[in-house]
């Protein structure tokens, strides 16, 4: 069991409260397979196995914070089966969210029953180490405020790889494709993902830099490289048609953009369906 920064820690669906119970058809929304069980001794604390992973979650609090430090609220609808940041009902599967410092997040129960975990999914070494929280109809809104700039995915147990998203936090959250913090980085996460076909995302530079964007798979072998050489200072944007460097389809699986330049490097999860 993973030890949790904020101190979760958590025993099946049958076994939670029948509010819980009712507001989850097993069959439709989570599958049978999927366990949650109370940990014994841990307030409202649940330990969940899913056919994708397991991990914690806690009960989000009963009731919301008063309000938000900035007096902004970011509402994100945990719908049936996908996290809904942009009011699109047809579902996009991974909302990027760009806010600034002080907005207040807010998780709202629209459907079923979900986690809130940070993460890109249950395999991510990062998974639960900041937050997770489990959202049912006795327990439907979960806030957080973000102070300073920073960037994370999050997801769903339950519903994973398919159910999640990114926020991030930068200064100038209201001027596309502005630089966010003077140091090289994501601008525009990978999207979408999971991805069938082509992957589009964009890179920012404080500075005319030598850059070197390189897709690899989880062992750490290069499939394609995207970029190798000096671009100017500010956004660039990038696809990923799904093929290796040699014009093959890459396979079914979890990927990595790796982005190195000015000093940093960052990856990024990606997840292709074939």
């Amino acid at each position: 069991m993973r030890r949790l920064l904020v101190g979760f820690t958590t025993l099946t669906l049958a076994m939670m409260p029948s509010l819980v119970a009712a507001a989850l058809p097993p069959s439709r929304l989570c599958g049978p397979e999927t366990r949650v069980v109370p940990v014994a001794g841990e307030s409202e604390v649940f330990r969940i196995s899913a056919p994708t992973g397991e991990g914690t979650a806690r009960s989000a609090p009963a009731q919301p914070a008063a309000k938000a430090q900035t007096g902004q609220i970011v509402t994100i609808f945990a719908r049936a089966f996908n996290f809904d940041a942009d009011n699109d009902v047809n579902g996009t599967e991974r909302d990027t969210v760009i806010v600034a410092p002080g907005t207040t997040i807010r998780f709202q129960l629209a459907a079923g029953v979900h986690t809130v975990t940070n993460g890109f999914d249950s395999g991510d070494p990062t998974a639960e180490q900041v937050f997770s929280y489990l959202l049912d109809t006795a327990h439907p809104v979960w806030d957080t405020t973000l102070t300073v700039p920073t960037q994370f995915d999050y997801f769903c147990y339950f519903h994973e790889p398919v159910m999640g998203g990114t926020i991030i936090v930068r200064q100038n959250a209201d001027v596309p494709g502005g630089v966010p913090s003077g140091r090289a980085t994501f601008s525009r996460l990978p999207a979408p993902n999971p991805a069938r076909g082509a992957v589009d995302f964009a890179i920012t530079l404080p500075r005319s830099a030598s850059v070197r964007l390189e897709v690899l798979d989880l062992a750490g072998r290069r499939q394609r490289t995207l970029q190798s050489g000096s671009l100017t200072g500010g956004e660039h944007a990038f696809r990923w048609d799904g093929r290796t460097d040699r014009g093959g389809s890459v396979s079914s699986g979890r990927y990595q953009i790796r982005f190195t330049a000015d000093g940093v490097t960052q990856t990024r999860a990606i997840t292709m369906l074939r």
